[in-house]
């Protein structure tokens, strides 16, 4: 059964109707009264409070025009595709709203069944998406284009993708860009029209990250997620910073101060280092690291595991900093 159509009980159709015409919830009530559900409907409501929501104030769309209505400021907190659809025209998401008294803005990719597990995903299509909305989140699926963010808060939730580039109004609007540990972002992200993988790769996937620490990588590489891999991932390359050897895996966003705003865990069996001057900062590594290098250093983050040494050259120049740990031990092996 389509998503949040189960929650409509014997309404469904009638609150697809509705709501695809931008009807208000007082029609949704009447609709409720004629089909005599107004109990059960009730029920629901006190059980799921996210769920009544969805039944009178979301727009559940199947096509184009619909769904572009829905993420106009004349359309609803939360808009539900239960298909692909296509655009051909830029999909301006604007408008504030809010959702359990916090302000809030969804696009639900996606069906669902009763116990809210993932049963299908949707792409949606368009050249352009414009970003508007404060808390913007895009729940599950597709989007197949390039999004351009000019407001706080914007998401990537439940396994959603965007496939194409984002680009950010500002440095401060990408720093509150949140992306979940099963989503990800295809293509680059860009502040004010700058590439800002240039000369840091800015990754949301392991496949990212194992590219960014790679030989063909970049010296710095900063995660936005929880991140989590059942291989060994491999630090490699020689890279200069302010013409110094350096190489540094950040995991952690940062305000404008530089005060540290989230921390993120990257799990992995091991993490094998041969690049010389190798910083793991902020946020925490999960496994074991093997140091096959000089300079290993550890900053505001954490090893949870073990860091063994290929030698004791290289386990005497680690850089000992009281703001880095290690759980295990540490040992030339």
């Amino acid at each position: 059964m389509k998503k949040l159509l189960t929650l409509l009980l014997t309404l469904s159709l009638v609150a697809s109707l509705f709501i695809g015409c931008g009807s208000k919830k007082e029609t949704a009530e009447e609709s409720s009264n004629d089909t005599n559900k107004e109990e059960t409907t009730t029920e629901t409501k006190d059980e799921t409070t996210e769920e009544a929501d969805a039944v009178t104030t979301a727009s559940i769309v199947t096509d184009g025009p619909a769904l572009v209505t829905a993420l106009s400021p004349d359309g609803a907190w939360i808009a539900a595709t239960l298909n692909d659809i296509e655009v051909t025209d830029e999909i301006v998401v604007d408008g504030q709203f809010e959702h359990r008294e916090a302000v809030d803005r969804k696009l639900a990719l996606y069906d669902q069944d009763e116990d809210h597990n993932i049963t299908a995903q949707y792409t949606l299509t368009a050249p352009k998406m414009t970003v508007k909305s404060e808390n913007f989140r895009i729940t599950g699926g597709t989007f197949k284009g390039d999004v351009y963010v000019e407001a706080p808060g914007f998401k990537l939730d439940k396994s959603a993708t965007v496939d194409g580039d984002i680009y950010f109004a500002s440095k401060e609007l990408m720093d509150t860009f949140v992306v979940t540990e099963t989503s990800k972002v295809t293509g680059q992200l860009y502040i004010d029209g700058v590439d800002v993988v240039t000369s840091a790769s800015i990754v949301t996937d392991v496949d990212g990250l194992v590219k960014g620490l790679s030989a063909e990588g970049t010296w710095i590489v900063a995660v936005l997620n929880n991140m989590s891999s059942n291989e060994d991932i491999l630090v490699d390359g020689q890279y200069d910073h302010r013409e110094e050897k350096a190489r540094k895996l950040a995991l952690y966003t940062q305000d404008e101060e530089r005060n540290i705003t989230a921390s993120f865990t990257i799990t992995a069996p091991k993490l094998i280092v041969k690049s010389e001057n190798f910083k793991i900062q902020g946020g925490t590594f999960v496994g074991d690291v093997y140091v096959e290098a000089n300079g290993f250093h550890i900053q505001a983050g954490s090893v949870d595991g073990n860091v063994y040494f290929a030698s004791q050259e290289y386990m005497d120049s680690m850089v000992e900093d009281e703001t880095g740990s290690v759980t295990g031990e540490i040992a030339v092996q």
